[in-house]
């Protein structure tokens, strides 16, 4: 799964603006911000995601978005 994927799993809108403006602060251009997002979430992300999710975060696994 890449980042952006997981991104897109923040159901909670002020949680998803939130965490897009820290990413645009962060990478400062749009080319940097492009690769943060193609890269593969490693696996051990993606299980503190899981965990994350499942005490009550706004994170949606449901791949229909």
């Amino acid at each position: 799964m890449k980042k952006f994927d997981a991104l897109k799993m923040v159901t909670d809108e002020q949680k998803f603006s939130e965490l897009v403006f820290d990413m645009v602060s962060e990478c400062k251009t749009t080319e940097r911000l492009t690769e943060l997002l193609r890269e593969e979430m490693p696996e051990k992300e993606l299980q503190t995601l899981k965990s994350i999710a499942q005490s009550g975060y706004p994170l949606s696994f449901d791949r229909k978005q």
